[in-house]
């Protein structure tokens, strides 16, 4: 098959105009001028997509699809007053309403343009349904929650067992889905989960993904035991904890003493975090996940981005969940990047974040931080013929001049909405149309149980 548009943006390397994405049995062969590759194609399909630029598909470097049907239940707040209504709140629904939540979801990052992502999971199994159903290339890291250690060898059975069902249902399926390990946070998890959580990772050659230094919460929590999220566990009735003491640590140091921090690990958030613990996150390997739209909504800081890419941190963009984000688009999370940048370059005098270094973390970039670099993330011969065709701002009208007025303009007015068409592994899973009857009827039935609308 052969797509053409105005513009192929490879991100790799400069975009070309008047160009196109020749693909065959899941795999880019040819990117370049139009004219050259139609004289090559012979009898394949031609899909133009006039008025409109080729990316590769979005790299969501950090979701939770379960809470999809939980968008829009709570309001703009601190993160404590959230954590208590999102505990409250889970209790409404069900297994199969997660089912089904995972599966809207899924479908909702096709139609955002999203071909991989990594996701957190309460359930594994039902994640990694989802999103083989829908045809995404997934890292399902299966989580694991505990403060007692009392009970912990029972807590580090039930995660060998999930992962072992997250594995048996990718592979027996045939899925791209691979499974990881998720101990939650330092507010869920005591250093001795922590390091065993981390040993059976590695025993297992599984990677590790965690949030951490998340929220003001966060720290207070774990320097006194004190403060919004200890508050949360308490009127929830979910303080149970055992013998667990605040360690006195700050979150980075916290994850790094029991051994969670390495090469293999994905920090999801890094908001709280100063110039001493961004330095040790470069000479651990560790890498992360960059949420702005959710650390805005919960109101938890702006993380130091441009602080970690300067010391060689991989940093990938991810929307969180639709518990703590209005929605599932690429695009204005790499809007939310750039206004988050240039505010915290405003205080600090330093230059802020560009269009081409955003849209390079929610590709490329999100793509090598999962290890995925050489199969997607960029418009190259030999990777997955992850494409996505996008309507440039304007209704076709010319860019502003140049390669990187093209990218501005895409990244600074482009949305979701935009998107024409999304290819996985040269599939087109996503053509326009909105999702399955079924697909659709289990999230409304789940929005209902949580008194939710639409």
């Amino acid at each position: 098959m052969l797509l053409l548009a105005d513009w192929v943006v490879p991100v790799s390397s400069a975009p070309l105009s008047g160009a196109g994405v020749r693909v065959a049995e899941g795999r880019i062969l040819e990117v370049g001028p139009a004219a050259e590759l139609r004289a090559r194609c012979g009898d394949e399909e031609i899909r133009s997509f006039p008025g409109c630029a080729l990316l590769p598909g979005f790299v969501n470097s950090h979701t939770h699809l379960e809470l999809s049907a939980f968008r829009g239940f709570a309001r703009p707040s601190g993160f404590g007053t959230w954590m208590l209504r999102l505990l409250l709140a889970r209790r409404a629904l069900g297994a199969a309403d997660y089912e089904a939540s995972a599966l809207w979801g899924a479908h909702e990052c096709l139609r955002c343009g999203v071909t991989s992502l990594a996701d957190t999971a309460y359930d594994g199994v039902a994640v990694a349904r989802a999103a083989g159903t829908a045809g995404l290339r997934a890292r399902v890291y299966q989580e694991v929650f505990g403060l007692d250690d009392a009970v912990l060898p029972a807590t580090m059975e039930r995660l060998e067992s999930a992962v072992g069902l997250l594995q048996d249902e990718a592979a027996g399926a045939g899925l791209p889905i691979e499974a990881g390990v998720s101990p939650h946070a330092p507010y869920t998890v005591s250093a001795r989960l922590y390091r065993e959580a981390a040993r059976f990772a590695r025993r297992a050659g599984l990677r590790l993904a965690t949030h951490v230094a998340e929220s003001p919460a966060e720290v207070e929590l774990l320097a006194r035991g004190t403060g919004a999220i200890a508050r949360a566990y308490r009127a929830a009735q979910l303080w149970n904890a055992g013998s667990w003491r605040p360690p006195q640590l700050r979150p980075i140091a916290y994850v790094g003493a029991a051994g969670a921090l390495t090469p293999d690990t994905l920090l999801i958030h890094a908001v709280q975090v100063n110039g001493e613990e961004v330095a040790l996150i470069a000479s651990s390997g560790a890498a992360v996940a960059h949420c702005p739209r959710s650390n805005a909504r919960l109101r938890c800081g702006t993380a130091p981005i441009a602080d970690l890419l300067a010391v060689g941190i991989p940093v990938g963009l991810g929307t969180d969940s639709l518990a703590s984000n209005d929605s599932l688009d690429m695009f204005a999370e790499m809007r939310a990047a750039l206004q988050a940048s240039e505010q915290r370059a405003g205080a600090a005098g330093s230059p802020p974040l560009t269009a081409e270094q955003v849209l390079r973390m929610a590709t490329l970039e999100g793509a090598r931080l999962l290890g995925w670099g050489d199969r997607t993330g960029s418009l190259e011969p030999g990777k997955s013929a992850d494409v996505i065709a996008v309507r440039l701002p304007g209704g076709g009208a010319p860019p502003p001049p140049g390669p990187a007025g093209l990218t501005a303009s895409l990244v600074r007015l482009a949305g979701a909405d935009d998107v024409r068409m999304t290819m996985a592994a040269g599939n087109v899973v996503f053509d326009g149309g909105t999702p399955a009857a079924e697909v659709a009827s289990g999230y409304r039935t789940a929005r209902d149980k949580l008194g939710l609308d639409g």
